[in-house]
């Protein structure tokens, strides 16, 4: 008996395929720009339109990154992810630490006052100075975080440059202050970059990016730390477990520890960094 024979799959999914292996095996660099349009169609000898599906499939796949007038980028994504869990010691911070290769590209400190809004977070007076950290984070050359904390001068005269290189800073806070942070409250929003945030990440002015705002408390009803983190978009994603009960109705709630009865219920409130 002659097998049945089988149809090739669509021609923009083998264009995807392609284009997909070539992004996993570096032929195009994190962050580089896809040929265009018209020079995809002649590489493959298909129509536009099939083209123009295969890289929205590799948009919808975070392979690729679009911007206007500009055309099609391979987002610092790659092909691969790493995860890590949240925890108080860990969260934001420590997910770099975890990753090999991630490092802190520049950083400075320096004595000022903060915006308002932290003057007013931290109890202090108008013109009351704090130390300012700012500090930028690259993985694989690829910047992706800016993260500037407010400290008061007193703990941030205890920190020396080579400190200011060290993932992660929390680690290096407690050892100067002495003794361990309570808890924090953390705040996630999306933002659109200003004119600072996209000179430190290489976007463009107006281009979105996730904004995270973490107090860090001692004992006391203020926070001791302010950090304020502005990450790529199109490189870093927040994941929360939400469950339901009886007693939920048709609501989702967020997965606590007093959810636990269940392996399914295990909470689960992660961060992914997309490489």
């Amino acid at each position: 008996m002659v097998p049945p024979i089988r149809p090739l799959p669509p021609l923009y999914y083998r264009v995807f395929k392609t284009l997909e292996k070539r992004i996993q095996d570096r032929h195009y660099g994190l962050g580089e720009r896809l040929p265009s349009e018209d020079a995809l169609c002649r590489d493959f000898g298909v129509s536009r339109m099939t083209i123009r599906q295969a890289l929205a499939g590799l948009v919808d796949a975070g392979l690729l990154t679009r911007r206007r007038g500009s055309g099609s980028y391979v987002s610092a994504t790659g092909a691969r992810r790493v995860s890590a869990q949240m925890k108080l010691t860990g969260a934001l911070e420590d997910l770099f630490a975890e990753v090999g290769s991630a490092r802190v590209d520049t950083a400075r400190l320096a004595e000022a006052p903060p915006p308002p809004e932290v003057q007013g977070l931290m109890g202090l007076g108008d013109g009351e100075p704090v130390t300012v950290i700012h500090r930028v984070r690259a993985i694989e050359g690829q910047r992706f975080a800016l993260t500037v904390n407010y400290l008061p001068v007193a703990l941030g005269r205890r920190i020396a440059e080579p400190d200011l290189y060290r993932l992660p800073l929390l680690q290096v806070l407690e050892e100067k202050l002495g003794g361990r942070f309570q808890h924090a409250r953390q705040t996630v929003e999306a933002r659109l970059a200003d004119a600072e945030v996209a000179a430190a990440l290489g976007l463009e002015f107006g281009d979105p990016v996730l904004f995270v705002e973490r107090l860090m408390f001692g004992r006391g009803p203020r926070p001791i730390e302010v950090v304020r983190s502005h990450y790529r978009a199109d490189v870093y994603r927040y994941q929360i477990m939400l469950v339901r009960s009886s007693r939920a109705g048709f609501r989702w709630r967020r997965a606590t520890r007093a959810a636990r009865r269940t392996p399914e219920r295990r909470p689960r409130e992660r961060q992914t960094w997309q490489r």
